[in-house]
């Protein structure tokens, strides 16, 4: 059974290919040939343009298969492939991504208990005070619970975090709770499909998935490329109406957080290079927020547990730190010596704000702030100091080097003369901005007697005589 196909319009018939835009929401629906994703409707005759994704695997189970079908031109509305948690999917309210799927239980309740145990012989007196008796109330006997037959599918509850729309000031979703009618999947958007909302969210997912490679299965060189794939996802973020401060917020700190973990992955893999160009951008993300601190995105970030401490001690330590240890192995000891300085500084800034042994902190936040930080300062003094022993073997290696080629006296003669020809500089500066120019050497020459004339002979014999 082949699909059918449409015919190509032929000169005779006059007909003008026109350009129709591809669904807003692509469904994803089981066909007879597999799965296939509506590509776009026609208005005009309502046919459905579907892409079949699973043509190769329905001809293999064909003795006989017909040329591959890549389009299936089709009125039939075919249902929606089953959802599953993750999918995207379209219902009544918008647009979302399911979360959850649970069975509901529709067995009826137990036996309902009476609310009046009195209630069979409840009697009601008149006015002249006989008290006529009443047929006792007969109530009607609890359902009994039906078996489910083993064909009976169960319902299914689906649980849907909205995409499409949500509240304002906020970042948290709006969940729905679904039954019937099931939703329909859909397509994921890409990246140039999403807003800045939905890219942010993406960069978290992906950052999420990035921490569990990082500590806990210790796949740096997987956990990297997790990691600058979340930093590319909101590097060219595009606001609009959907990213409000709140979003602004999540950006900031997606990116600094990933910036810096993909540096130390870098480090683990002794890619310096890269490492130090991720700290570096983490750097200036964190300096542009602190120019811009008691602002609405600074006050955003305070509220939710991100102190200061944390975000202008921890984070721009760890940046430093990063930043030094790649400069330390590609040689430049002079500038990794600058950058562990200026990560030192900032750590006892904050350390000092805190008070010895965190006495000044008020919360738990500003404690975990200050142990973090006691142990980040811990490791920048052992870096500064391995840096100075590298600077002490370098210079050892360079005397080796010289008593190798010219004698064991050849480093003392190459540091004195160094010292000489420092000295020999300084003189020559010195007689250059003191000795006179050539005009006023000549005029000087000119103005002298014969006697303090320098170097000058005299012939006696050639003077004329006096009378």
């Amino acid at each position: 059974m082949t699909p059918p196909r449409t015919t190509a319009p032929t000169q005779n018939q006059n007909y003008k290919r026109k350009y129709l835009p591809e669904d807003a929401d692509q469904a994803i629906v089981q066909t007879p040939y597999g799965r296939g994703l509506v590509v776009r409707t026609r208005r005009a005759d309502n046919i459905k343009e579907i892409q079949l994704l699973e043509w190769e695997s329905f001809a293999k189970k064909v003795s006989s298969p017909p040329p591959e079908p890549f389009m299936l031109y089709t009125p039939v509305e075919y249902p929606s492939v089953t959802p599953h948690i993750g999918d995207d999917v379209i219902c009544q309210y918008g647009r979302g991504r399911i979360t959850a799927i649970s069975i509901v239980d529709m067995s009826p309740d137990k036996e309902n208990k009476d609310c009046d145990k009195n209630s069979n012989t409840n009697t009601s007196s008149n006015d002249n005070g006989a008290t006529p008796t009443q047929s006792p109330l007969k109530l009607s006997e609890p359902p009994q619970k039906s078996k489910p037959t083993p064909n009976q599918k169960p319902i299914l509850k689906y649980t849907i975090a909205l995409t499409s729309w949500r509240l304002s000031q906020t970042r948290k979703p709006i969940h729905v709770h679904l039954i019937t009618p099931p939703p329909r999947v859909v397509r994921k958007h890409t990246l140039n499909e999403m807003d800045a909302h939905s890219r942010v969210s993406f960069a978290q997912h992906q950052k999420s998935r990035a921490n569990a490679q990082f500590s806990k299965q210790k796949d740096y060189a997987l956990a990297l490329i997790t990691y600058a794939g979340a930093v590319d996802a909101v590097r060219n973020v595009q606001h609009d109406h959907s990213s409000n401060n709140y979003v602004r917020a999540d950006l900031v700190v997606v990116m600094v957080t990933c910036s810096n973990n993909a540096g130390m992955c870098c480090v683990h893999l002794k890619k310096w290079e890269e490492g130090r160009k991720f700290a570096q951008n983490a750097l200036i993300l964190l300096d542009a927020l602190y120019q811009k601190r008691g602002r609405n995105i600074h006050g955003i970030l305070n509220g939710e547990g991100l102190i200061d401490a944390k975000l202008f001690g921890e984070w721009r330590v760890k940046s430093y730190f990063i930043v030094g240890r790649c400069c330390l192995e590609k040689g430049e000891e002079d500038v990794a010596s600058g950058v562990l300085k200026k990560g030192l500084a900032v750590g006892k800034v904050y350390l000092e704000e805190m008070g010895t042994e965190g006495c000044k902190c008020k919360s738990n936040l500003e404690k975990a702030s200050y142990k973090s930080l006691l142990g980040q300062v811990k490791e920048i003094r052992k870096l500064m100091a391995e840096c100075v022993e590298r600077k002490k073997r370098e210079k050892k290696m360079e005397k080796k080097r010289a008593v190798a080629m010219f004698g064991k006296g050849a480093s003392k003669h190459a540091e004195i003369g160094s010292e000489n020809v420092a000295k020999t500089v300084s003189l020559s500066t010195m007689k250059n901005n003191t000795e006179p120019t050539k005009a006023e050497k000549s005029t000087e020459k000119q103005n002298l007697p014969l006697e303090s004339a320098p170097n000058t002979k005299i012939d006696l014999h050639s003077l004329p005589k006096q009378d």
